[in-house]
């Protein structure tokens, strides 16, 4: 059986939600009543990790992996791995919402990039390949509070979102040079102007012909590299990635 590619799983996940609208709305109880979500980006992130599992478990089943989940502080959402061959694949579940600037926050760099067996499944050296199934959505109104006098029925609620873009990337492609969230130590995407933008842009690290290690060595690096590098070409010229090129 061949192993699972990045374009086979593009491909095939495309195909297989082609119409969907990713959206829900909300919590449905045992006695039909739907109770609303708001549009808090890691409330959203579980919906569409949820949304997505299905069609990613006929993917693997397809490919002869096993599709392993992890906890919500273990790295990376959804492991699959190929009981014949080992080849083990880390795609993570991401999103964010549309402003003028956006940016994905890309999982931490301070853990398994530093330590092979903190915070991830199993020790990141094992894992061949790392992907990202990323959403960009719009937030709508906020949702509207209701008692038990008008709890809504199903059909009866909107979505508090509206999905602009859904795309699977090589995470190392996504990457860019500057932490992605506060004083949290997390590895920020480029920054993007359109939703459209994460389906085709290119982070600095796609230059290199080993983008994933040069990419790993910058951000377990993190503290030392980023007074010095600031730009793509800042990262192209440093004597510490030209084996990289």
């Amino acid at each position: 059986m061949t192993a699972l590619t990045i374009q086979e799983l593009h491909r095939i996940f495309f195909d297989l939600t082609d119409g969907w609208s990713w959206e829900i709305q909300g919590f449905l109880d045992a006695n039909n009543y739907v109770h609303p979500i708001d549009s808090d980006t890691k409330v959203i992130s579980t919906v569409f990790e949820r949304m997505s599992a299905p069609a990613l478990r006929s993917i693997a089943k397809e490919f002869g992996y096993i599709v392993e989940l992890a906890n919500q502080t273990t790295y990376p959402d959804f492991t699959l791995t190929n009981s014949s061959t080992g080849h083990r694949i880390a795609l993570d579940i991401k999103s964010t919402y549309t402003r003028s600037r956006m940016v994905f926050t890309l999982g931490g760099y301070n853990s398994f990039l530093r330590n092979n067996t903190k915070n991830i499944l199993y020790p990141y050296d094992t894992y061949t390949d790392h992907w990202i199934l990323g959403f960009v959505y719009k937030q709508l109104d906020h949702f509207m509070d209701y008692d038990l006098e008008n709890l809504p029925s199903a059909g009866q609620i909107t979505c508090p979102y509206e999905v602009e873009a859904v795309f699977i990337r090589e995470k190392y492609e996504l990457c860019g040079l500057r932490a992605g969230s506060g004083n949290t130590k997390n590895i920020g995407s480029f920054k993007g102007s359109l939703p459209a933008d994460f389906k085709t842009e290119l982070g600095p690290f796609s230059t290199f012909t080993r983008g994933k290690s040069a990419c790993d060595h910058f951000w377990s690096n993190y503290e030392l590299y980023a007074p010095m590098i600031k730009t793509e070409n800042d990262l192209l010229n440093h004597e510490d990635f030209a084996e990289y090129l």
